[in-house]
Formats: structure tokens, sequence, C-alpha cells
């Protein structure tokens, strides 16, 4: 049931179990993520040790309410808490209470009600998604530019051979050589080098994460900063090494 703790660090903690968390978790699994997850549900630990890895995935049985016994999920260490619970009111209640506890972390959440975004994230929910808002867009676009909806959709998901693409991001460290040098460089460098396709830069700006999308060709990269690409995971092996990093967000 969980009880002696997991020792997971820098790792996703799912709060609640669900059809659509599972699908989640396996697009998590498949991209090397570690996955902490609590349910009240008894029944569902089980479902969990069948679908996956203790090496992988931990489960534990609590209320969700226990504060104190998610520090077995090593919740203090994880790089993001996934709040997947019925329905936004009860999310809402959720986050209040778990920011009393725990209240430094970087949250998620998806809403059925997309005119909420502002409360949650007034809230302290970092990051708020609207599964309708994605999906309405995708539908439209396959409706009138299918060739880019496909396109879309086959980016975001996690590539299943190694010559499938989808979009990654690298934190660039202090030794990194592409520290201090501009944008347009750096573009092409990396596409001769590595064959991906630098798209974007998110900067630590006052506390802040500002995405810049196709940036000026004379921004600085500086350390700290994450350059987003497009890349499958042939490329994907090479950078590791070259950005010494894993790719990914790292709190």
């Amino acid at each position: 049931m969980g009880m002696h703790g997991t020792g997971f660090n820098n790792h996703i903690v799912m709060i609640g179990w669900s059809d659509f968390g599972k699908a989640v978790v396996d697009q998590l699994i498949a991209a090397g993520k570690n996955v902490a997850i609590v349910t009240k549900d008894k029944d569902n630990i089980d479902i969990i040790h069948e679908y996956y890895s203790s090496k992988q995935v931990f489960s534990l049985f609590s209320d969700y309410n226990n504060f104190d016994l998610l520090q077995k999920l090593n919740i203090q260490g994880s790089s993001i808490v996934f709040v997947n619970l019925q329905d936004d009111t009860e999310k809402l209640v959720y986050i209040l209470n778990i920011k009393k506890h725990y209240e430094n972390l970087n949250y998620v959440v998806t809403l059925d009600n997309a005119n909420l975004k502002s409360t949650f994230q007034s809230a302290g929910v970092t990051y708020t998604i609207s599964k309708h808002e994605i999906a309405s867009k995708l539908l439209a676009s396959y409706i009138f530019e299918p060739d880019v909806a496909v396109y879309s959709e086959e980016i975001i998901a996690f590539p299943q051979t190694d010559e499938h693409y989808d979009i990654k991001q690298f934190m660039v460290l202090e030794n990194n050589p592409y520290q201090g040098q501009y944008y347009d460089k750096v573009f092409f460098d990396m596409k001769k080098t590595f064959n991906v396709v630098l798209i974007g830069i998110v900067k630590i700006e006052n506390g802040k994460r500002t995405l810049y999308k196709n940036p000026s060709e004379t921004m600085s990269i500086s350390k700290g900063d994450y350059l987003i690409m497009i890349a499958n995971k042939n490329s994907v092996k090479k950078l590791n090494k070259f950005f010494a990093i894993e790719e990914g967000y790292i709190s």
C-alpha cells in the first residue's frame, strides 16, 4: 500500500486515479518519467500495480486530506503535482487546502470550465489546462487545416519510434557551450549538429517563466534558460549528453 514511501526525486505526483489519469501516466512513463500516485480507492492500487513497474510508478492508499502522509510520495521533491480529482470545485478546494501544507510546489489541473482559469491561478496553480478548449481547437483545425491538425497531434504525443518527432525542452547549465550565444547562431548550429529545430526559449524573469516563441535573432542564451525544440528520439540521445542533463523541467 506504499506505506514505506518512495525515493523518487524530480518526479510527478498525481492526486487521484482515473481513466484520464492513466492516459497521462502512460505518456509520462513512455517519456521516462517517474510518477507517484495517491488514491483513496484500495482497488485502484491493484490496478496500478498490474499496469506499471514499481521502478517507475509508486502508489499510496490514503485519504487525500491526510497531508502528512503525502510525504511518503516525497511530494516536496517532486517537479509538479497533478491534482486529478472529479470536478472543478473539488479541485479548487483541494488546492487551497494542500497549499497550506506544501506552498512552494508547482501544481497543474485540468478544468471542465475554462472560465475558471484565473480563479485557479489566483489560488496558486502553476498551470491550468482546459480539456474542452484543447479538444475544440484541435477539432476545428481538423475541419479546415487537417494536415496541420495531424502534425499538431503527433508533435505533442510521445514518439513511438526513434524517427518520430515531438517537442522537447532542455535547461541551459553553467558550462553549456550555447550560454552567451545569440539565438540565430544556436538555431543553425542545433539544426546542423543535432538535426533539431529550435522554436523557442523560456527565461526566468522576476521570478516568473516567460516564453518567447520564435525569438529575435539577437536574443542571448543565458544560464537557467530552457531551449524548446522539435526533435526525434535519436537526436534526444545526443542532446542529453550535450546538455549534460535530462530533457524536461527541473524544479
